[in-house]
């Protein structure tokens, strides 16, 4: 094999003119072209074996139609061979030119697919798109040291973008994405596809190996990042002990490549597991978990901090293929161990061991997935998100031990902002309609598609997670503010309804009264008083003018004895009657009932009055007879329902300090109505009455609750008050406390 030029120049050309003419840095365009030539001979090899595996296929149906698909496909594919393996090779030349075309305005991280986007799939590109990705995930997990070095070469000789494995022009994505695209015009039985990708996977993808290290040496040779670690393979010399040299030791321990491996915080809590490396691990419920914290003298080569963040990005790309499951709670996963047996392939090794930094820091990773994961404060949907975050967060904390001490960490944000944003959530049936939930799903699945070493990826999400998060609060606050405004209204207005009612039953309840007058005190008159009473309250002018003449008018319908009196009910009739028009007024009732009224209680007055004049001039033999008229039946304004909701006695005392925990905004998990647990919120305590009510996370009203009813599910545990502080800081909290109560505690016997 030819050997590349040692001395390349690395930036794009640009036009003397200082246009924006842009070509790939020759050191790719060497790299492309030899690339190139080698994944073309493997796709030939691929059609050289397509035809036998067809053809075994339509031996093997059961039916004519079958077996004529299969021939009809190896029909179609040796004609198109030649066109397919053209368009191949132009596409993937054409994903080296798209790393230094002009960029697109806002240029998105990733493609992301959503549910909305999968329904509009058909079927078959459905079944293609999960073959593929399949396939890239296995692919990339082979070979994701030689890959994860081209990425961060190419990317660090493209200025225009930045580049990931996905946008990886030589990537396993890439390629594939090639393929599916060149034979995407060939007329061929979804079978048959999915046939031809297996075989584009074995006689393909899975001999890309030298390719990627051929590519990787020219750009080294070439002073690409020259100094990153070159693979150990297993066919090295057999007789070469297993453990690792001393360099290796110690750039395990500096790793100048990923920045700061250690700091006050970190030490910190080594000390504290220093003490304990012989007596068993501790886990966040304080019980010890086997072996010890430190691997219980592991033996083998030492796995590199960089070849330990290559084990975790394979383990990251086969996260990122797993289906999602937010109905139920994530199993736990042992760190150390999963990181151990991917690091093998890595390292070249059957078994081998990590420096103290990196294993100290999986064990304590491990220890505050574990309690958050435990986190009864946290939903399972939110569970089951965070739990595929756990790769990429150990990834951080082994690149930059200040993950541990400094709060503001950029990762660390997110997972609050992440479980803060998702508190309110129930169960996983309602997240299908949510756009938060989208949004955060995209978020976890961004971190697991795009993230390598860099951790500027975490702070774009934090900011932008906060940016949809403050406008979704906007629109739920406004139906929230709705929902207060009308629960404070109706509370309102039944109180008021009960002042009423016993306002005027003490007045006017078993008094013999006309029907017409009865019916109007009822049915007009009460509703007027109602309406003040809410609008204006009971210490109003319009309130208590209104009071007056309803207490004018019980006067003029009772029988008078003194013509004085009668006389002054006399005049009076016509004022009163205008201070009741007014009343009615308030009840918003049509003109012409209005007048109805006043033409009933006029002629009422008008009767009553006539009656007392002619008794009290003797020109009648006896008094008014006030047998005739009906009693004044006791009204009833509220139903039976409300008047039983604002009677609210008093909690048992030593209830009342956890009821006074219950503040507006608080997250609490309760039964609703059907016996479902759900999980609402505080909107708002109305007065009179001490009502909670309490809203979902779409600010609609799911429960109310006097201080009775919660003092008494307090008690019996049906109501849990949740805690909303950050999710890191009170795992760091609980495994530091943890720890300390097992540095103090006495050392086991010998």
């Amino acid at each position: 094999m030819t050997q590349s030029p040692k001395v390349v120049h690395l930036s794009a050309v640009e036009d003397v003119a200082g246009r924006n003419t842009r070509t790939l840095p020759p050191i790719l365009l060497t790299v492309r072209q030899t690339a190139k030539k080698s994944i073309t001979e493997l796709v030939q090899s691929l059609f050289n074996n397509v035809d036998d595996a067809l053809f075994e296929m339509a031996d093997r149906s059961r039916n004519d139609a079958d077996q004529n698909m299969y021939f009809d496909s190896m029909r179609e594919l040796r004609l198109q061979r030649k066109d397919v393996v053209s368009r191949f090779s132009a596409g993937f030349a054409e994903a080296f030119d798209a790393l230094v075309a002009a960029p697109k305005t806002n240029p998105p991280d990733e493609p992301q697919a959503d549910a909305d986007s999968m329904v509009l799939l058909k079927n078959d590109e459905l079944e293609i798109s999960v073959a593929v990705s399949g396939i890239v995930s296995k692919v990339t997990s082979r070979f994701s040291l030689p890959v994860m070095q081209l990425t961060r070469r190419i990317d660090s000789l493209v200025t225009a973008r930045s580049v990931t494995e996905r946008t990886n022009p030589l990537g396993p994505q890439r390629i594939a994405e090639a393929f599916v695209a060149a034979t995407d015009d060939l007329v061929l039985d979804i079978k048959a596809r999915i046939i031809v990708l297996k075989l584009f996977e074995r006689y393909v993808m899975e001999q890309l190996g030298p390719t990627f290290d051929e590519a990787n040496r020219i750009m080294a040779e070439a002073g690409v990042l020259a100094n990153l670690r070159t693979p150990v393979r297993k066919h090295s010399d057999p007789a070469a002990p297993k453990s690792a040299p001393a360099h290796a030791t110690a750039k395990a321990t500096a790793a100048p490549i990923y920045g700061p491996q250690s700091d006050e915080g970190f030490s910190m809590l080594q000390q504290l597991l220093a003490p304990r490396q012989g007596a068993g691990g501790i886990g966040v419920g304080g019980t010890a978990d086997s072996g010890s914290i430190h691997g219980g003298g592991a033996s083998g080569p030492m796995i590199s901090t960089q070849d330990l963040i290559s084990a975790l990005s394979a383990v990251q790309t086969d996260v990122s293929s797993t289906p999602m499951d937010i109905e139920r709670a994530p199993t736990r996963v042992d760190l150390r161990e999963l990181v151990l047996s991917r690091a093998v392939n890595i390292v070249g090794a059957d078994n081998g061991n990590m420096a103290r930094a990196d294993e100290d820091t999986v064990n304590l990773v491990g220890m505050l997935f574990d309690y958050i994961l435990n986190d009864r404060n946290l939903a399972i949907p939110m569970k089951a998100l965070i739990a595929r975050l756990q790769i990429p967060m150990l990834k951080v904390a082994v690149l930059d031990k200040s993950f541990f001490s400094k709060s503001s960490h950029c990762a660390r944000q997110l997972l609050n902002e992440l479980s803060s944003a998702g508190i309110g959530w129930s169960s996983a049936t309602e997240l299908k309609r949510d756009a938060l939930y989208n949004k955060i799903e995209s978020v976890v699945l961004r971190v697991l598609n795009n993230f390598a070493d860099d951790p500027s990826i975490f702070e774009k999400l934090v900011a932008e997670l906060r940016q949809f998060v403050r406008r979704d609060q906007h629109r739920v606050q406004i139906v929230e503010q709705r929902v207060k405004e009308s629960e404070s209204g109706r509370v309102k207005t039944i109180n008021a309804k009960q002042t009423v009612e016993r306002l005027v039953n003490q007045k006017a309840s078993g008094l013999r009264l006309p029907e017409e007058v009865g019916r109007f005190i009822s049915d007009t008159l009460s509703r007027a008083l109602v309406y003040l009473c809410v609008k204006h309250g009971t210490e109003s002018a319009e309130w208590a003018d209104a009071l007056s003449a309803f207490d004018d008018l019980l006067w003029s319908i009772q029988p008078l004895d003194n013509m004085n009196d009668v006389e002054v009910r006399d005049g009076n009739m016509a004022p009163l009657l205008e201070r009741l028009q007014e009343c009615m007024l308030h009840v918003s009732l049509p003109e012409s009932e209005i007048a109805a009224q006043l033409d009933v209680l006029e002629r009422c007055l008008r009767t009553i009055a006539e009656g007392d004049r002619a008794f009290l001039e003797e020109d009648r033999p006896e008094p008014q007879d006030l047998t005739s008229l009906p009693f004044m039946d006791e009204i009833v304004l509220a139903t039976p329902d409300d008047r039983v909701a604002l009677a609210d006695p008093d909690p048992e005392p030593e209830m009342v300090r956890e009821i006074n925990r219950l503040a507006e905004g608080v997250w609490v998990e309760m039964n609703n109505d059907s016996g479902e647990r759900i999980r609402c919120k505080l909107a708002t305590i109305i007065q009179p009455g001490n009502r909670y009510i309490f809203v979902n996370r779409r600010g609609m009203k799911v429960a109310e609750r006097n201080r009775m009813a919660l003092a008494i599910e307090l008690k019996e545990h049906t109501l849990t008050i949740l805690d909303e502080s950050q999710v890191f800081d009170r795992a760091l909290e609980a495994v530091i406390g943890n720890l300390r109560q097992l540095h103090r505690s006495p050392s086991p016997a010998r």
